[in-house]
């Protein structure tokens, strides 16, 4: 994965402290950046309603028309009521750094590298989130022509149900200590119903979080989200270790000083970077990445 930088003051200290700049969604150039439709409250019971089959689906129960369902639905709501989530606080609360897949995209260079006067650091993920804690995560970005419609309810449902099987499976498992039974079925059958719940959730917080408009699908781009205690709009930075960084990539418009600063930044990492040079094709509308430099 691949972040592009102008050469700046900000772009060298990220550099220098191995660390990521992670910005509130109101500092990113597309005016469209997390916007989302918010639908709250519960629906009524209604089999032929697409919300009330969502939340009853997320509830564990494959069929709308159950007397399992119609008898305990009000119940249940009347128990999670006071549990959805505010969604403007989600969004104020989240920081994101943005990266693309491709270290040859013209118009990344052009909009993020100061045509091709700045540089691109080609990150390995998996050292990249070593240090991250589990409140941060990688999502792929979603590009729709329309935006994302968020239901505050079913996000309301989906935390319960991870409740709920977590307790089960310590209860279970406690069980199966007191009377050395074989419960491992059970136990197991808990643990998927829990990551069903996570991955929904995480689907759920992608759409909010990672959604843009398809003019921007060029990016192919990739985030980093993590959620703060923050209630201001300021940013955070994300530490990560040397190893890290594989490559850096050079613009062909870079001044020589620059490039030489870039250099001698690398060459003090405890860990080798490979120093790689983007050109603009010759007789083509293209950019080229070559190892000599």
């Amino acid at each position: 994965m691949f972040k592009y930088y102008s050469f700046s003051e900000y772009s060298l200290c990220n550099l220098l402290n191995n660390e990521l700049f992670m910005n509130h969604y109101e500092a990113f150039n597309d005016p469209f950046e997390c916007r989302c439709e918010i639908i709250e409250g519960f629906p009524i019971k209604d089999p032929n309603d697409l919300r009330f089959r969502n939340i009853v689906k997320a509830w564990g129960f494959d069929d709308p028309n159950s007397d399992l369902v119609s008898d305990n639905y009000d119940e249940y709501v009347l128990e999670l009521e006071d549990t959805e989530p505010s969604i403007p606080l989600i969004l104020d609360s989240a920081r994101i750094s943005c990266f693309s897949r491709k270290n040859d995209n013209l118009l990344m260079w052009a909009h993020y590298a100061n045509g091709l006067r700045g540089f691109c650091i080609e990150f390995d993920p998996k050292y990249l989130m070593a240090n991250a804690s589990e409140f941060t995560k990688l999502y792929d970005v979603l590009y729709e022509d329309t935006p994302s419609v968020i239901d505050t309810a079913l996000i309301a449902v989906l935390n319960d149900q991870v409740d709920y099987h977590n307790d089960a499976i310590y209860a279970t498992e406690t069980q199966s200590k007191y009377y050395r039974g074989d419960w491992a079925a059970e136990i197991e059958m808990y643990k998927d119903a829990m990551e069903r719940a996570y991955r929904q959730n995480d689907e759920i917080y992608q759409k909010m979080l990672a959604t843009k408009p398809l003019e921007w699908k060029y990016e192919e781009e990739i985030r980093i989200i993590t959620q703060t205690e923050k209630t201001d709009k300021s940013g955070v930075t994300l530490k990560y270790p040397p190893e890290a960084i594989k490559s850096i990539i050079l613009g062909e418009k870079m001044t020589p000083n620059h490039s030489q600063t870039i250099i001698n930044i690398a060459k003090g990492y405890p860990t080798p970077i490979e120093i790689k040079k983007a050109s603009r094709a010759p007789g083509k509308f293209d950019i080229v990445i070559n190892t000599k430099i």
